[in-house]
């Protein structure tokens, strides 16, 4: 194909010679299709006017539809028009013929998803989005220097403005929302209008009742007096019906189109000016809305196989409850590229297999498809979670501060299903401790890949435990080796301790109110601690050394709160060991201590035997922490009160 298309075509306007691509834009004529949308509406009123055996309601639904098929192809018109204008007035001919309904829809998605940049970067345009628009809409040319003369024509106080820059950005903002509307109504309706387009898959449905089923309930009959076009439509090349009450698509449509023309024309007569540059024209100016948005009409019902436009009535609210259903399952994530995949068995607790809490929340579907539209919220605690699932989230966590997830599968194995659930719309994953490189963390998965062994995350890692790991990213081990540098790791972790060190908001009775992990210290605490006699130090060896042991003792000396103690610790974890050195034991034990520290050793796990270090902070104004009634199972801090007038449990049961 020629780079000059239609260069050996002469073309002239009047007296002038054009390029082609001057006499394609003069020549083009945005009303002739919006007057064929009002004839075609005018030809409806009047009704059918031919013999249709019986099935003039038929007829009638399909020439609303076909009223609504011309609204899209005029909306598809002018977007390749302004697409072409985007790129670039100097190649319209080819643009034109090059922009084509897939494209429109790109440009669309990404302008209401506000990624309209990467739309620009992908066609090599460098210019600001919003510049553009106001170019081609001829804002560019107002500036404050606009003539007097001009600035008296227009009332900025009608247009709630304080200057004509104000004004410029004013009515860019609503011009961009208008063009935001139209590509809504282009991806909401953009599956039906293909579906009458090839192969005229429309079905006019005039009986208009509906059965709602749902889990577990009965089916409900509903009645309603609307005319429906049903079109069999496809979505990721599978079939669903799409249901609409043809009446409010023909309003619909009508008022899309109204808003085309406007913009339509416009965007012309700019074009126009722009060729010829003593033309005359006249920029619209918008103001802001009057008008209050009026209250939802419709609800999407929708199941796999379909989704149904209904108006919004008081029952059907009721039945539908909004729309919006929430699943929670223990699950294990796994990333197929882009793909998040979320494997359960249904659990609603978590376990070594399914260590991740997964929440899908859907509130709707996408467009009129059956695709949902869901959020994900995922909940864990690190120290319940294996190196390949730990592994699995920092690359996802990676792959959401860049492109995304694209797509998420659930993996059933309860009952042996495995299907799509999409695009998530909402995205929430916890920030993730990460204090490693990232090559660590893959070794460990690797080991934990080849030796079949859970390998829990390291949130601390003794310096013999990096050793280990180094050597094994450098040598490239086979399973043999592999087993035995899990078994290195091991071994080093039944000789490890690792302090957690945390501060406790506590009542008298050492009753936890409040609790802040500020830090982890390697080793076992080491209390220097002056008893009064050689039978409280016996008493204190006596109380630990073994697994499980635990003590608390009371302390002297420290007059701050809870929040204070917190923020000093949390500077640096290590300064928790002079904190304790410069207190005393409250030796006379008739009298409350100012703080307690309780010292409690744990299991020995993977990578360490963890103990605790808590550091209590007395609140003298809380009496208790929170009580369990053991009559009712309600918590609650007034015991007494709760007694005599809360609790509704019988006594006598």
């Amino acid at each position: 194909m020629p780079e000059d298309f239609l260069g050996s075509i002469e073309f002239s306007s009047e007296s002038d010679d054009r390029t082609p691509e001057e006499f394609i834009d003069l020549a083009h004529d945005p009303d002739i299709l919006y007057y064929h949308i009002q004839d075609s509406k005018q030809k409806l009123d009047r009704g059918v006017e031919v013999d249709t055996d019986g099935k003039d309601d038929e007829v009638i639904v399909h020439s609303k539809v076909e009223v609504f098929q011309s609204v899209m192809q005029y909306v598809e018109a002018f977007s390749i028009y302004y697409l072409a204008y985007i790129k670039g007035r100097e190649d319209l001919v080819k643009y034109l013929i090059s922009t084509y309904p897939r494209e429109v829809k790109s440009f669309y998605t990404k302008l209401n998803d506000g990624e309209v940049a990467e739309y620009l970067d992908k066609h090599d345009i460098e210019a600001d989005y919003r510049d553009l628009l106001e170019s081609l809409f001829g804002y560019r040319f107002i500036t404050e220097d606009v003539d007097d003369e001009q600035l008296e024509q227009i009332d900025l106080d009608e247009l709630s403005a304080d200057s004509i820059d104000d004004l410029v950005e004013q009515s860019a903002e609503i011009l961009d929302g208008q063009i935001q509307d139209i590509g809504d109504f282009y991806l909401e309706f953009g599956n039906a209008y293909n579906a009458v387009k090839h192969g005229n898959r429309i079905i006019p449905q005039t009986d208009n009742e509906f059965q709602i089923s749902r889990e577990r309930e009965e089916d409900v009959d509903v009645a309603i007096d609307l005319d429906f076009a049903l079109f069999l439509c496809k979505h990721e090349d599978k079939a669903y019906l799409t249901g609409i009450p043809v009446d409010h698509l023909l309003e619909h449509s009508l008022d899309i189109a109204e808003r085309v023309h406007d913009l339509f024309t416009y965007l012309r007569r700019i074009a126009k000016a722009a060729i010829e540059e003593e033309c005359e024209f006249s920029v619209p100016f918008y103001g802001p809305s009057d008008g209050e948005d009026s209250p939802l009409r419709w609800v999407k019902v929708w199941n796999e196989h379909s989704v149904l436009i209904l108006p919004r009535t008081e029952e059907i609210a009721e039945l539908l409850a909004e729309s919006t259903s929430e699943r929670t399952v223990a699950g294990r994530l796994r990333l197929d590229g882009r793909t998040l995949q979320i494997i359960t068995e249904n659990e609603d607790s978590v376990s070594p297999e399914y260590p991740v809490m997964v929440t899908l929340e859907q509130q709707g579907v996408q467009g009129l498809t059956p695709q949902p539209l869901f959020g994900l919220n995922f909940t864990f605690t690190l120290n319940v979670i294996d190196v390949e699932q730990y592994y699995d989230l920092l690359e996802l966590e990676d792959i959401q501060e860049g492109e995304g997830v694209d797509n998420t599968e659930l993996h059933d194995k309860d009952r042996g299903e495995e299907f799509e659930v999409g695009s998530p719309t909402s995205f929430n994953i916890p920030s993730i401790y990460d204090p490693f490189e990232r090559e660590v963390i893959e070794q460990l998965y690797y080991l934990q890949l080849v030796t079949d062994t859970k390998i829990p995350v390291p949130l601390e890692m003794a310096e013999s435990h990096a050793e280990v790991i180094r050597e094994a990213i450098e040598a490239d081990l086979e399973r043999d080796d592999a087993i035995e540098a899990v078994e290195s790791l091991r071994e080093i972790g039944e000789d490890a301790v690792v302090t957690g060190v945390y501060v406790d908001r506590v009542t008298r009775a050492a009753d936890r109110l409040e609790s802040e992990l500020v830090g982890s210290i390697w080793g076992a605490f080491d209390f220097g601690f002056e008893f009064e006699s050689d039978e409280m130090a016996e008493e204190f060896e006596q109380e630990w050394g073994e697994e499980g042991d635990e003590f608390t003792i009371g302390l002297e000396g420290y007059s701050g709160s809870f929040d204070e103690l917190v923020q000093e610790l949390q500077k640096d974890v290590d300064d928790v060991e002079p904190f304790i050195d410069a207190l005393s034991i409250r030796n006379d034990r008739t009298q409350p201590p100012d703080i307690l520290v309780n010292y409690s050793i744990g299991e020995c796990r993977f990578w360490y035997t963890e103990h605790s270090l808590r550091v209590q902070v007395i609140d003298e104004e809380a009496g208790h922490g929170p009580i369990e009634c053991e009559l009712c199972g309600e918590v609650t801090m007034d015991v007494q009160t709760h007694l005599s007038e809360d609790c509704e449990a019988d006594p006598f049961a």
